[in-house]
């Protein structure tokens, strides 16, 4: 079972205030006995639980409760009777050395916009390089207005849990011409650079936009995709 998220403490008031109350939640709920939120409470035979309901009289005493999941609900039948603490629980610390692989992927490329009257399709070489580690090239041919899938892995990285590594990430776009065609001119090039953050977790995308530059002063622009995460999952 996950860690609980909530603690749920009814502390009663006055000896004679007793309070029916019931709690409601998406997840399991477990009564303590003990110490819990620095109030000393009991486990009590008049407060059954039952899966993630709980209904219970509180008097002069404290009743309290590990929550998993959220709370939907907490009614008190005499509110005035009674304080009512709830607190959400800090994550887990994770285990100390505990790593994960971190990923460099890039992904695809998307044609934003192309340089006119001459250009029927671009003919890329796309560099990823990750500064101080690995770099990747891939060609493809891109017409007007598509995208290519490309799916290359650059570098990876251990990671600590809880923890992040910045990487200077840059993507560097040549457009080659053909050399019969001297409409177009010479190989034109754009290049862009952002810092990236690794961590672990779920893998997340991150975008760049690469303007290519042009002799004939109409520049054409592509949106290279990565994927940053742990990949092995």
């Amino acid at each position: 079972m996950a860690n609980p998220q909530h603690t749920v403490v009814l502390e009663g008031l006055e000896p004679d205030g007793r309070s029916d109350y019931t709690i409601d939640a998406t997840g399991q709920i477990d009564m303590v006995d003990g110490m819990l939120d620095g109030v000393n409470v009991s486990r009590d035979s008049d407060a059954p639980v039952t899966g993630s309901t709980t209904e219970g009289t509180v008097w002069a005493g404290a009743d309290g409760y590990r929550v998993h999941g959220a709370i939907k609900s907490i009614d008190i039948e005499n509110p005035s009777h009674v304080q009512l603490r709830v607190n959400k629980m800090s994550a887990p610390v994770p285990p100390v050395g505990e790593e994960c692989q971190v990923t460099i992927r890039m992904e695809s490329v998307d044609f934003i916009s192309g340089q006119g009257a001459g250009e029927g399709a671009l003919e890329l070489t796309i560099e990823s390089d990750v500064h101080g580690e690995q770099s990747a090239t891939e060609s493809v041919r891109l017409p007007t207005g598509s995208s290519r899938n490309i799916a290359q892995s650059i570098e990876s990285f251990q990671v600590p849990v809880g923890r992040s590594l910045t990487k200077q990430l840059t993507t560097k776009v040549t457009e080659r011409e053909v050399p019969s065609d001297w409409f177009t001119g010479n190989d034109d090039y754009g290049e862009s650079t952002t810092d990236v953050v690794l961590q672990c977790g779920e893998p997340k995308t991150v975008s760049q936009e690469v303007t290519i530059s042009s002799d004939q002063g109409n520049p054409g622009k592509v949106r290279v995709n990565y994927t940053i995460g742990d990949l092995s999952r």
